[in-house]
């Protein structure tokens, strides 16, 4: 965070020359994107969060719409650095509030001084997916045991069309609009990890890859797959998949015949066990993917809905490796030709990584 004396004359008149209160403004940025207000209610924090930046801005109550534009163009180091803050914050919590993260992504964050290093003990898979636009760049390569490595970082760019400026005149709310740029940046993010298990895929053996309905008559099948891996590996093994995919295992359990803390437990995730055959169950949220046409007649998934991964998910090893380089950025688009009606147009710039670690026997099964 940068010192208040670093802004104008106008921006620190609005916080009364206080960097104390130039930091709790921060917070409360921060607090409201992450629906964690205290002592005061969103209508209030929103009021003064529009209060605030009008006033930092020098923003008149009857200011026409040009003059907002040109009074953030005047202050947006102030602007970018209070949003580029909120929108890293968002992430990071969003983020660690995930159970499917919170297990099984091995995160480091460079702003927190952590370093950009990883050991593994056995022989591996790196799978990496560089997003580029809406193609994918697949990088595939065995690991020697005992390596140590580091995730390289990429650049990922979101527009943040006339946004703040709907921000100011109060017809949106600051919570939306953080949340509206860390969703974009997450689909950027499940989009390279759900390549990356795809791509993993593709190094794997005959004897790792099976396929067939999943019938009673295929049990004994996938069961063996899954026994075959956690013996190979010396790991318990999960299967992983999207809902879609997972509730189709109910096909091989007689969930009449279960336990009522099953029964419970399959009623209460609609549909999904979370244990099948003595084997952990976890979903992998679906989604959407990026630039995908709503309208089209077929809906165009992130993670496919036919396939399930069988993963060696020992308490050590967390496969999915991710590195936030702390570098978030906010540039502003300045070529007329973009916006002919000569507004502005900003983009949020976020540099981090991930990559798949995956040992060098896991499963797949894909649903036919």
């Amino acid at each position: 965070m940068k010192n208040l004396m670093k802004f104008n004359v106008t921006v620190q008149n609005a916080f009364d020359n206080d960097n104390d209160n130039f930091m709790n403004f921060s917070e409360l940025l921060k607090d409201y994107a992450n629906n964690e207000l205290k002592e005061v209610s969103k209508k209030e924090a929103s009021k003064k969060i529009v209060e605030k930046f009008r006033a930092a801005l020098g923003i008149e109550p009857n200011d026409k719409p040009q003059a907002v534009k040109r009074a953030i163009r005047a202050n947006k180091d102030l602007v970018f650095t209070l949003i580029e803050e909120t929108i890293e914050e968002r992430l990071i919590t969003g983020w660690m509030e995930n159970p499917f993260f919170m297990a099984y992504v091995d995160a480091k964050n460079l702003a927190l001084d952590d370093e950009n290093d990883f050991y593994v003990e056995d022989d591996s898979i790196l799978s990496v997916s560089k997003v580029s636009g809406n193609h994918h760049n697949m990088i595939r390569q065995r690991l020697g045991a005992g390596r140590h490595f580091s995730v390289a970082g990429e650049w990922y760019g979101i527009k943040i069309y006339a946004d703040f400026e709907r921000v100011l005149t109060g017809a949106e709310d600051w919570a939306s609009f953080v949340t509206k740029v860390a969703d974009a940046i997450d689909r950027y993010l499940y989009d390279a990890l759900y390549a990356a298990l795809r791509g993993a895929k593709d190094a794997l053996g005959a004897n790792w890859v099976k396929s067939g309905e999943l019938v009673e008559a295929n049990k004994t099948t996938l069961v063996k797959l899954c026994n075959d891996i956690s013996m190979a590996t010396g790991s318990p093994v999960t299967i992983f998949g999207a809902r879609t995919a997972l509730s189709s295992l109910t096909s091989m359990a007689d969930v009449n015949w279960a336990p009522e803390s099953v029964k419970q437990e399959y009623y209460k995730n609609a549909g999904v066990l979370g244990n099948w055959e003595g084997f952990e169950v976890a979903e992998i949220g679906q989604g959407l993917k990026r630039g995908a046409n709503i309208n089209s007649a077929t809906v165009e998934y992130q993670l496919d809905t036919d396939r399930l991964y069988i993963i060696p998910t020992s308490v050590a090893n967390k496969f999915i490796k991710l590195v936030n380089y702390g570098e978030t950025q906010i540039s502003q688009v300045t070529d007329r030709d973009v916006n002919r009606d000569m507004s502005y147009e900003y983009e949020v710039l976020y540099k981090m990584g991930i990559n798949v670690i995956l040992n060098t026997v896991f499963g797949v099964w894909e649903i036919v």
